[in-house]
C-alpha cells in the first residue's frame, strides 16, 4: 500500500495531521503492516481500517 493511500485512509478516520504524520513516519521506518497499524489505531481510540488490505 502506498503512503498516500495510507494517509488518505487515516484522514478518513478523522485523525489529526500530527497523528497522521507520526503514523506515516512509523510506516516509512518499519514498512506497511496492516495488523500493526490497526493495533496502533485501536490504541489511539480509532476503529481499525487496514486489516481489510492484509490479504491483498
Amino acid at each position: 500500500m502506498e503512503l498516500e493511500e495510507i494517509r488518505f485512509e487515516l484522514e478518513l478516520t478523522g485523525m489529526s495531521l500530527g497523528q497522521i504524520t507520526k503514523v506515516i513516519a512509523s510506516v516509512e521506518r518499519d514498512g506497511f503492516d496492516a495488523k500493526l497499524l490497526d493495533k496502533k489505531l485501536i490504541g489511539m481510540g480509532y476503529a481499525p481500517v487496514f486489516t481489510i488490505y492484509d490479504d491483498l
